[in-house]
């Protein structure tokens, strides 16, 4: 049968394959602008079932995770133990490229090379993706990072290869799936892809059921098994039965075989993407730990012998529908499922018992007298990294012990004690005052500025008063900045023109709106999700000289070396400038650290500094004195790579951070 007809027979799967894998490429290559960037991990199981495992090992989840990956990697689970392989056969976008591989290779009239199923050479192969299943999640769970990334090359076109890759990780396994597979049907899936190791392993659910059993029993007992041990035992256990035993007999949806009407004529096998011997049917049904159900050998059939079903009395033609009905519903629901809960990116507690030296308890805390206060709004929360760098702001706190945060909302629940302190106290100490510069005013037209003083609700996380700013910016008002200090209600100044007079109806517009659309760079506008709350404007109205302000709004950065101070006491000292208005932007901020790594390792560098120079002007200034010259720290400032010092054995040459296109000027040093 041509390969023709067996898409039009088998039309639903290769419409879900190519709609897929053609939705794939037109939200990712931009062809379709979008409010937000397309997310192409968005719906990943493989990368929710890595999330479950970190949450359950050690109550985080990975960067970028989320219930909705959780959610679908459950999905698939459930799917292969009740069905089979649905999202391998119909969703995959890997496996999509490995069938178009293999019939260009028809096409071009060129042998594929046929590793025989359950041979020595094949077995020897399969061990391949449960050793990567295993260094992936060994990897993922110690870090909380989705280690997958580095690999994956799925996710390496998709983000154009400017993802959190490792370079020849990807490109190796890229080179797997479009040369392996070329070459060899179905290389990646059967040999290399970890998720199709775990959904292999998942088709004998019932014995992977007992070896978490045991585990679990083991550590009600106090054997306090390393998770990696019961890792390794799954992966291990997998492979085993995978080649050993490799017709799971549990699942209800099945490839019939009417044996009465088989004419022998082997078709089935030749067209079957994993190429499952016939053999492989066991009393009227297939049992092979390959099969999707992707029935392409149900539409290759001329006998009409083979069909989908539940059973050898299954009649009807609508079962051949029946798989990728049931991929479509059974993503659907995980989608719906996965916005029905959150769960906590962290959920730590601490200092609820005190030991002494020999591990005695000094006191222990009733955790039935602690509260929890939720609070929202929190969007420096926003992965793994900030969440944990929230725990450690609220351990400095006296009187809580414990918390979680939920990334998606940017909300976190905090565990504390009542007679200690209260959720006001809690939010003042983890405050950051925070400042925000709109435009910067002409000092020459603009002598003074005017301050008002507004109070909100709701904007207790550093990166509220940015986006305020930003909403105020969009007016077209001539104002100049904003600045928040720690109050119930929270402070804002709004420092603007003398000339502007907003009214408290105007703030309270702009405050309350609900979205912010932002133009994006390329094109499109990004819409943020926002929900302050205006209370009232205060009366007095303040001014401040605009010299003053500028200073206020100003950001900036000192890096000096006290060995080098030292040296260089009794020499001439010069001050390296060069001036520029965009050296306002928060990025210059953040890489002249970067910038004073890379300068600190050559004699006579004395500091680095961000500042504004007598002119009001932005500038970076680098101190130096003798053997250093205004010649050799240009050519150091312009190169290429910079070499930084991350660690002290971890040094690497890296591209430079910043750039500079003019020279500086040099002048000597005024202490």
């Amino acid at each position: 049968m041509s390969r023709n007809n067996i898409i039009k027979k088998n039309w639903p799967k290769y419409l879900l394959q190519w709609g897929v894998l053609a939705a794939i490429v037109v939200a990712l290559s931009g062809l379709i602008k979008f409010a937000e960037p397309a997310d192409p991990e968005k719906y990943c199981p493989f990368g929710g079932l890595q999330a479950l495992s970190t949450n359950l090992a050690n109550n985080s989840l990975p960067c970028s995770m989320s219930s909705l990956q959780v959610m679908m990697g459950l999905v698939l689970a459930a799917a292969v133990i009740l069905f089979s392989k649905l999202f391998c056969g119909y969703i995959c976008p890997l496996g999509t490229v490995q069938d178009l591989l293999g019939k260009a290779r028809e096409a071009m009239h060129i042998k594929s090379i046929k590793i025989r199923n359950r041979s020595i050479a094949d077995k020897i192969l399969r061990i391949f993706k449960y050793a990567l299943l295993f260094w992936i999640f060994y990897n993922t769970v110690g870090a909380s990072e989705l280690f997958c990334k580095n690999l994956d090359p799925y996710y390496a076109v998709a983000t154009g290869f400017k993802g959190e890759i490792t370079l020849w990780m990807s490109i190796v396994s890229l080179a797997c799936v479009v040369l392996g597979s070329f070459f060899i049907d179905m290389f990646w899936c059967k040999y290399l892809c970890p998720l199709g190791a775990i959904s292999n392993s998942l088709k004998f659910w019932l014995w992977i059921g007992v070896l978490f059993g045991v585990y679990f029993v083991a550590d009600v007992l106090g054997a306090n098994i390393p998770w990696a041990v019961l890792l390794g035992a799954f992966c291990l256990l997998g492979y085993m039965l995978e080649i050993f035993n490799a017709r799971p007999k549990l699942q209800l949806l099945h490839i019939m075989k009417d044996e009465d009407l088989c004419n022998k004529c082997g078709l089935c096998v030749k067209k079957c993407p994993h190429h499952i011997d016939v053999k492989a049917f066991n009393n009227g049904k297939i049992c092979s730990v390959d099969c999707t159900l992707c029935g392409d050998c149900v539409a290759a059939c001329t006998s009409g012998a083979l069909k989908t079903g539940i059973s050898r009395h299954s009649k009807g033609k609508g079962w051949k529908y029946v798989p990728a009905i049931l991929t479509v519903a059974l993503v659907a629901f995980g989608i719906w499922a996965g916005g029905r809960f959150e769960l906590p990116t962290i959920d730590m507690k601490w200092g609820l018992e005190t030991t002494a030296e020999d591990g005695s308890i000094i006191r222990k805390i009733d955790a039935g007298q602690l509260e929890t206060v939720r609070m929202d709004g929190l969007r420096s929360v926003k992965c793994y990294g900030s969440s944990m760098a929230f725990k450690a702001k609220l351990e400095k706190i006296q009187g809580v012990y414990g918390v979680k945060t939920f990334v998606k909302k940017h909300e976190a629940e905090i565990l504390y004690d009542p007679a200690v302190t209260n959720p006001d106290k809690i939010r003042e100490a983890i405050y950051v005052p925070s400042k925000f510069r709109v435009q910067t005013p002409d000092p020459a037209q603009v002598p003074v500025v005017k301050i008002v003083t507004i109070r909100v609700e709701k904007m207790y996380d550093k990166m509220d008063i940015n986006y305020l700013g930003m909403q105020m910016r969009l007016t077209g008002k001539k104002i100049y900045g904003l600045e928040s200090e720690f109050a119930c209600p929270l402070i804002v100044r709004v420092y603007m023109d003398p000339e502007e007079n907003l009214d408290a109806d105007w703030f309270r517009n702009i405050v309350e709106m609900k979205t912010l659309e932002m133009p994006v760079h390329g094109g499109g506008t990004k819409v943020t999700e926002v929900d302050y709350e205006f209370v009232k404007m205060e009366d007095e109205v303040g001014s401040m000289p605009v010299e003053d302000f500028i200073r206020r709004m100003f950001s900036p950065f000192k890096a000096e070396f006290k060995s080098r101070i030292q040296e260089s006491e009794g020499k001439q000292q010069f001050i390296y400038e060069i001036a520029d208005p965009n050296y306002e932007k928060p990025i210059i901020l953040r890489n002249m650290p970067f910038l004073s790594n890379h300068l600190s390792k050559h004699d006579g560098i004395i500091g680095i500094y961000l500042q504004l120079n007598d002119k009001l002007q932005p500038a970076i200034q680098v101190r130096f004195a003798a053997p250093m010259t205004a010649e050799k720290l240009w050519e150091l400032m312009t190169m290429e790579t910079w070499t930084i010092t991350y660690a002290k054995d971890d040094v690497r040459e890296t591209p430079a951070k910043l750039s500079f296109k003019t020279p500086g000027t040099c002048h000597p040093y005024e202490n």
